[in-house]
């Protein structure tokens, strides 16, 4: 279906899901892979250093300041994909073994529209830097300036988008995210990733926007799949559920 986007997790979380109405998002860099916001931030600090080397400046702009002044401490993150029956995902370290499931979310109405599910992109998406601009990048950080960083509507905008960016080679996974700051007054949390505590937040979904299940392959399959028709029916929900193509042993 067009606009579908799935989730992989479990059963046992798919029940907490249905019963508080809410997704999770992490912290950003609590992701597994570190080098992800890291590399969206040296696509954009290449474009400054390569109009400086351009045009012959010789006191450049310091771009190791990005490091610290780009948010990437607040924002939080959780991930879909286009794939709902992929072998790679069911393998994956973050999917349960025993009672996998991806959900499909219609991706226009999981959230209110403060929170938008955008494609990552697996390319460079800055062009090549203008004065202008490059001007503008070294106003905002200027000491004088940074304080405010936060109320420039399109330094956020550069920064979310930055959140998005993965490297060519992930291209495979075709990886859907919604970024965000934690909202006011929301209830945060911390949770054990291996011997790591982790920062999040529940939000709020429509589960409405729940419109297919698929069963993972394991030997319980059925078991799993009678489980998932039960709680369908219990919610009362019209979501389509159905098994995995792939057999449990390859």
């Amino acid at each position: 279906m067009r606009g579908k986007v799935y989730h992989y997790t479990s059963i046992e979380v798919f029940k907490k899901i249905l019963k508080f109405k809410k997704l999770r998002f992490t912290r950003m860099n609590s992701l597994n892979d570190k080098s992800e916001y890291k590399y969206g931030l040296q696509l954009l600090k290449n474009k400054i250093v390569e109009f400086e080397k351009d045009n012959n400046i010789i006191r450049g702009f310091d771009t190791s300041i990005m490091d610290r002044f780009m948010f990437s401490d607040d924002l939080y993150s959780i991930s879909f994909t286009e794939c709902g029956d992929d072998l790679s995902f069911w393998n994956s370290y973050y999917v349960s073994k025993t009672t996998p499931i991806s959900i499909g979310f219609n991706r226009s109405n999981v959230f209110n529209s403060e929170f938008i599910i955008n494609r990552c992109i697996y390319d460079d998406p800055y062009p090549k830097m203008t004065k202008e601009r490059y001007i503008w990048f070294r106003q905002i950080f200027d000491l004088r300036n940074i304080l405010n960083r936060s109320q420039n509507r399109e330094y956020i905008h550069i920064t979310f988008q930055t959140a998005h960016i993965k490297q060519k080679p992930f291209e495979i996974e075709k990886e859907w995210r919604a970024v965000s700051f934690p909202p006011k007054n929301i209830e945060m949390g911390k949770f054990k990733r291996g011997e790591k505590e982790v920062d999040y937040f529940d939000q709020s979904i429509d589960l409405e926007s729940i419109s297919e299940i698929i069963v993972g392959p394991y030997y319980q399959l059925e078991k799993n799949y009678e489980e998932i028709i039960q709680l369908i029916s219990e919610t009362g929900l019209n979501s389509l559920v159905s098994k995995s193509l792939i057999p449990f042993e390859l």
